[in-house]
């Protein structure tokens, strides 16, 4: 595709906000962030009556595309596309809190059940990570990483569907303990900015065998793409979707600490991966071997998006 301009709608969370931009690039877009405001019930229900002309970006040059992420953008792409009469080709992320035919296409994942002819469904979120993307950073550098056995442990945090109890912490550190005395290889533990800082000492002072490397948010002793791309395999938390899809992207063996939700979404996205052979839950041992099983859900959408715009 050529160089045409986007604007990506975030409503400022950081997980919507990589999506949008990694299917952009994927796409082969120019695109400018559009940070917009959270609607009140008011606003969202009267969302054609709204001055957007207030708003600091509702001018022209327009778009020729929108990439939108999260139910708050979507009041938005929809009432830009409405005052520009149709001429944006509009792209949203997730199942919309509005009806679907607002959009050209809705990307959303397959827990989500979402029908429809513009419907484009993913068994996990957009990343651009991919068997490519790992390869890369593997060639272009060449680090005391690549010199090392270790595995990656993601570890997530507290949310409005997950609670990370004593009893789970417990079974991490065993599962972990005893996967380190089988193979007698490095750890390294990334934290998430969710994890609850009384986890984080529960873990390190539980898992004191110098093999274990605790990485705090943020650190610049080890980057979160190195550490995927470098692994001999992933062991993840299940209550991020984003971390799940990544590690499952990566072409590593995955492995799940299943985390108990009350959230039937939640529990289809796992067992959706489980039963794909992406990923496996994590018990007393783990494979070393490279999974065959890859998930690449980006370039399936950008080659249905293509084929979408030659159509239109």
């Amino acid at each position: 595709m050529s160089k045409d301009n986007c604007w990506i709608l975030s409503d400022n969370l950081i997980g919507h906000e990589k999506q949008s931009i990694s299917l952009a690039e994927k796409l082969n877009i120019n695109y400018k962030i559009i940070k917009t405001k959270k609607l009140n019930f008011f606003e969202r229900n009267l969302i054609d009556f709204f001055n957007l002309k207030k708003t600091s970006f509702f001018k022209e040059p327009w778009p020729k595309y929108i990439i939108s992420c999260g139910k708050n953008t979507a009041y938005y792409s929809k009432l830009i596309k409405k005052k520009t009469d149709q001429r944006i080709f509009s792209i949203f992320i997730q199942k919309p809190p509005i009806n679907i035919k607002n959009f050209d296409v809705v990307v959303v994942p397959k827990h989500d059940n979402c029908k429809g002819e513009n419907i484009i469904e993913t068994n996990g979120s957009l990343t651009k990570i991919n068997l490519k993307y790992i390869n890369n950073i593997k060639k272009s550098k060449k680090n005391n990483l690549s010199k090392k056995k270790f595995i990656t442990v993601l570890i997530g945090g507290n949310s409005r569907h997950h609670k990370i109890t004593k009893k789970i912490l417990e079974k991490i550190v065993d599962k972990l303990n005893q996967i380190q005395n089988i193979y007698k290889i490095n750890v390294l533990m990334l934290f998430s900015r969710r994890t609850e800082s009384n986890d984080v000492l529960f873990l390190k002072k539980n898992l004191s065998h110098t093999n274990f490397t605790f990485i705090e948010p943020n650190s610049n002793k080890i980057s979160y793409l190195d550490a995927i791309a470098f692994a001999k395999a992933i062991i993840v938390t299940s209550d991020s979707v984003s971390m799940v899809t990544e590690a499952c992207s990566s072409g590593k063996p995955v492995y799940i600490i299943d985390i108990p939700t009350k959230s039937k979404k939640f529990s289809l996205f796992i067992k959706n991966l489980i039963n794909l052979h992406l990923a496996h839950y994590l018990r007393n041992s783990i494979s070393l071997k490279k999974n065959d099983n890859v998930l690449n859900d980006i370039d399936m959408v950008v080659s249905k998006i293509k084929k979408k715009l030659i159509i239109k």
